[in-house]
């Protein structure tokens, strides 16, 4: 399931951009840079802390995600800095919510 669920937002994505054409590999790229920060955050999320908890994890991708399609769509932040971007906003919000939601319960 979570696997057609990024596919049908990665084709989401790539409809969005068929106004904006330039070269093809640059749009992929472009299309893949707003998802993958995300997805390395919670990896590394995962990996690296023991703090870390689903809910976190959760909270984390979608602000990763949100910051992924803000610099796509409104920022002139070239493409190859959205993964890091987008890397360090999904550890540090899934970190930050990780340790708050711990603390709560």
């Amino acid at each position: 399931m979570t696997t057609l669920l990024w596919a049908l937002v990665l084709a989401g994505l790539a409809i969005l951009a068929l106004n904006q054409v330039g070269h093809v590999v640059e749009v992929g790229l472009q299309i893949v840079s707003v998802a993958y920060g995300a997805l390395l955050g919670v990896f590394l999320l995962g990996v690296l802390t023991k703090r870390a908890n689903q809910n976190g994890a959760i909270v984390g991708m979608l602000c990763g995600f949100g910051t992924g399609l803000y610099l796509w769509r409104r920022s002139h932040v070239p493409f190859t800095w959205w993964v890091t971007i987008g890397t360090c906003v999904t550890f540090a919000v899934g970190y930050a919510v990780s340790v708050i939601w711990r603390a709560e319960n």
